[in-house]
């Protein structure tokens, strides 16, 4: 990981630190494949917006996030991620069921530690973060909850290249 890479991952969670334990409502990890036979893990912690809209269905929440993808492919086989997503997520069904499925999106920023990954050229670091997930809460006041997110990062013509990269991957969160 760059040098850049390690200063704003230091930062965050300085940041973080110095805002307390309150700061951040949950963590998420998640583990998926990309193109060009690419594997992605992510950490992230999470922090909610404090507001509700449509009766309480539509809740938003910060996503501040590492991912290492890691490809047997190409001259760069391994890029770092770190990503700041806002998100909205819609919620289905009522809060006493055993689970409430719900849809999310998000369009965030991305600052990747190169520019290329396997056979991919992405054209400049700073990438746009767009992400679409299914999933459920479920347990104890809906702590925990699983979903099935397709990620598309891309710098959306702002460079010459731009091939872009999508992941699929499995996450688990946990609020506290």
């Amino acid at each position: 990981m760059d040098k850049l890479c390690r200063s704003i991952a230091v930062c965050l969670l300085a940041v973080s630190y110095s805002l307390g334990v309150q700061a951040f409502e949950g963590v998420k990890v998640a583990i998926g494949s990309g193109g060009s036979s690419t594997d992605a893990y992510q950490v992230a912690l999470l922090s909610d917006f404090g507001q509700t809209f449509f009766n309480g269905r539509v809740k938003q929440y910060w996503e501040f996030g590492y991912s290492r993808w890691s490809s047997d492919m190409g001259p760069n086989k391994d890029l770092d991620v770190i990503n700041i997503n806002p998100v909205f997520t819609y919620e289905f069904g009522s809060p006493d069921q055993a689970y409430v499925p719900y849809i999310d999106f998000s369009i965030g920023i991305a600052y990747m530690s190169d520019i290329t990954i396997a056979d991919k050229k992405l054209g400049q670091r700073f990438q746009f973060d767009d992400r679409l997930g299914f999933g459920a809460r479920f347990g104890s006041e809906k702590r925990h909850d699983v979903a099935l997110n397709l990620r598309h990062v891309s710098n959306a013509g702002l460079a010459s290249d731009n091939a872009g990269f999508n992941v699929v991957s499995v996450a688990y969160s946990y609020r506290f």
